[in-house]
């Protein structure tokens, strides 16, 4: 049985209502971070990626990472973490800090945000679902389509909106750029790759598995300046995790991959795969169930389901 592991992910730490997110549910705000921050410092032993790598852990460790290319981490995770020390690693969309693309994720809440969910639907022909939220609409139709599928319907979004994707992304400032990247470094937070344009892996063929994982870990560290070490797979499903992608990912070089599932990493599938919980806003007396006690349920249960 592996060693008791806790890490944790967070996306956009932040108040704000930007329509590129509000209907994602994953801000967390910034005073609940700052407690959750505190939290951890006091009851774990932070740890690095060089920490997780070396396989040496201390008795409590805790391993901070945030996912996507949101510019709070920088500009207000960055200073919390400061203040404690902390490391962490941030799994950034290199394609969104290059050049003038956004994730489907942030399309389709911008779309629900402009026209609503009913004309979202009825653009996409899902006139009889029964979903009625962003992160219904991703899992249980996004996940399945083929990447070109993605890319018109982006395209079609767009069009309805009578705007394009680069204006569009340049009606936001939450993303980093370019220049954000050289400085995540000051605040002892590494870059890792979260693939290059956010895709489920599931469906994807070896040469987009290759543009996904191994072009973008590259141009990550170009961007960077340091070896890109780990992968967190896009949505944290391990449906996603296939053996093309898993072989792809460790032969360009990524030592440690990330899922969520938010299960014990005592048990996890693999030596270098490794089980994450999402944290949002909820309370510090919270954090300890969810970080410490649900994960060893949810892994037997999974095992007894299995």
């Amino acid at each position: 049985m592996q060693q008791d592991l806790s890490i944790v992910s967070y996306h956009d730490i932040s108040i704000e209502r930007d329509p590129f997110t509000a209907h994602l549910v994953l801000s967390t705000r910034p005073e609940v971070f700052r407690n959750h921050v505190a939290y951890f410092a006091k009851n774990f032993d932070i740890i690095s990626v060089d920490d997780l790598l070396a396989g040496k852990l201390p008795r409590k460790p805790l391993l901070l990472t945030f996912d996507d290319a949101y510019r709070s981490v920088l500009t207000v995770a960055g200073p919390v973490l400061k203040e404690v020390n902390a490391p962490s690693v941030f799994f950034v969309i290199p394609s969104v800090v290059q050049g003038d693309t956004l994730p489907i994720d942030n399309v389709l809440s911008f779309a629900v945000e402009e026209m609503g969910m009913p004309r979202l639907l009825a653009l996409m022909n899902l006139t009889e679902t029964s979903a009625r939220s962003v992160g219904e609409v991703i899992s249980q139709f996004i996940a399945t389509m083929r990447r070109d599928d993605i890319m018109r319907l982006k395209e079609r979004i767009f069009a309805a909106l009578g705007t394009t994707e680069p204006r569009a992304r340049g009606l936001s400032g939450i993303f980093l750029n370019r220049t954000d990247i050289e400085r995540l470094a000051c605040y002892r937070i590494e870059v890792g790759n979260h693939s290059m344009t956010h895709s489920h892996f599931r469906t994807l063929s070896d040469d987009e598995l290759d543009v996904e994982i191994a072009q973008s870990g590259r141009d990550l560290q170009r961007l960077c300046g340091q070896p890109v070490r780990c992968l967190s797979v896009p949505h944290g499903d391990q449906r996603d995790a296939t053996h093309h992608a898993l072989a792809n990912a460790r032969a360009s070089g990524h030592r440690a991959i990330f899922l969520v599932h938010a299960r014990s990493n005592r048990f996890r599938p693999y030596e270098d795969t490794y089980y994450r919980v999402s944290l949002r806003n909820e309370g510090t007396w919270k954090v300890r169930f969810a970080v410490r006690i649900a994960p060893v349920v949810r892994s037997i249960l999974h095992a007894t389901q299995s």
